[in-house]
């Protein structure tokens, strides 16, 4: 395995240190943005007069097609490297020659990951987006098809008051992604610097623009101080805790499906319903209790950021090897799981009439009903204690307020104007329509 050392540097590191210490299993996947990088470092080195147009013409080159050619199996890059970055380098030595050894001229591995992180987080914030955009399109699809179907709003996991189930989707889905979506724009406004420039902690003396080359790769400027730029990771802790928040939503969502299910409230489809190996009867919320698992796998990475961090100085250490893994499985698991959200929306189905019989079942029109004594004049308190004694006594009677008609609202010392409080499906619509 090659590593960068000189004489000063000391004997030989141990191959098994190496091949421990190696990085580039996971930062492998950082070769796009690592060439773009490179690509716009060189054109820097030309502009400084440290490269001639015939070697800066060789770099570009080969620097724009490696990926592809990556990808198409035309190329393999050497594993026997420290990360990425040198085996990129070391791929350039065999295929340039000597041009190659100037590619690093006035830069540090230190600034040269700082700014393919970077460019990923950028990329990364720009999927999440849209994975959250296919997710608030399968809810408004959700709300075309069932919007207006009454159903039980939750407190205490018991039910509460009939509402339609736009106002669920609206609620579970659709506000909390559209915050999430904002925190996004969040995230993106810390990925407005390029760290390429700073070197390994204090800059270079050669004569490269760095504001040059941030607007090459589309950052609004270069490192404003380069012990920052090469040592603070506050984009990736962003991003992670983005992800966790989304993960978080989405859980929570998850968690009321795999409820409305398991109450018969909701149908999952064939496409998404896991089967039992042993229970031939199972349709089982699989999608949606993984989901709900992610959300703590994501709190553990955003977790395992701030610990890894809040333990380190300013500047670069090589510790900082370790934020890609978590970052990397951060993203890769929100967007896995809005994904699945957006497919699992396209799968299931609330059954109206378990739905309206949960309504009568659970008394959910009794805050209806109160609220339409207070309307007449009754203070709250009285009107409260009124509906709850009247609950308790049909309940022991096997009775529910749905089931109550005129005349017996008038023998229990109520007006038959609260008749149509009564009707769980009349008092969701009245309760869902805008305000």
């Amino acid at each position: 395995m090659a590593i960068a050392r000189t004489q000063a540097t000391g004997d030989a590191l141990d191959p098994d240190m190496l091949a421990w210490s190696s990085s580039f299993a996971i930062d492998r996947r950082l070769l796009p943005q690592d060439c773009r990088g490179s690509v716009a470092h060189v054109d820097a080195l030309l502009r400084a007069g440290l490269l001639s147009p015939d070697e800066a013409g060789q770099l570009r080159e080969a620097l724009e097609r490696l990926p592809s050619r990556v990808d198409h199996g035309e190329v393999e890059l050497p594993r026997d490297e420290e990360d990425v970055h040198m085996a990129v380098e070391s791929w350039l030595a065999r295929e340039l020659g000597g041009v190659a050894a100037k590619l690093h001229t006035g830069r540090s591995r230190n600034d040269q990951v700082a700014v393919d992180l970077a460019l990923w987080c950028r990329d990364a914030v720009a999927a999440l987006e849209r994975g959250l955009e296919g997710v608030l399109a399968a809810a408004a699809d959700f709300i075309r098809d069932h919007g207006e179907t009454p159903m039980p709003a939750y407190t205490h996991r018991q039910v509460a008051i009939p509402v339609l189930a736009r106002t669920w989707i609206e609620g579970a889905v659709i506000e909390p992604l559209r915050r999430d979506r904002r925190l996004l724009l969040l995230c993106a406004d810390e990925l407005v610097a390029s760290p390429l420039g700073a070197g390994a902690i204090a800059g270079t003396s050669l004569p490269i623009d760095a504001e040059q080359t941030a607007a090459a790769l589309g950052f609004a400027h270069g490192p404003r101080n380069p012990i920052d730029a090469v040592g603070h990771r506050d984009h990736v802790l962003s991003l992670a805790f983005a992800c966790a928040r989304i993960g978080l939503h989405l859980g929570r969502f998850a968690a009321d499906v795999v409820e409305l299910a398991s109450d018969g409230l909701v149908k999952l489809g064939g496409a998404i319903a896991g089967g039992s190996s042993m229970m031939p009867h199972k349709r089982n919320p699989d999608l949606f209790e993984l989901v709900r698992g992610h959300a703590a796998l994501r709190q553990g990475e955003l977790t395992a950021l701030m610990s890894l961090l809040g333990s380190l100085g300013s500047g670069y250490h090589r510790d900082l090897q370790h934020d890609k893994a978590l970052v990397f499985g951060a993203v890769d698991g929100a967007r896995g799981c809005l994904a699945m959200i957006a497919l699992g929306l396209r799968h299931i189905a609330l059954e109206p009439a378990a739905c309206l019989q949960a309504l009568i079942d659970g008394d959910a029109v009794a805050t209806d009903l109160c609220e339409g004594l207070v309307a007449s004049g009754v203070p709250f308190r009285q009107a409260y204690a009124q509906v709850g004694a009247l609950v308790s006594n049909l309940r022991a009677r096997g009775r529910r307020l749905a089931q109550l008609s005129a005349d017996e609202l008038a023998e229990h010392g109520l007006p038959t104007s609260l008749l149509g409080r009564l009707d769980p499906i009349a008092v969701a619509r009245r309760r869902s329509a805008p305000r």
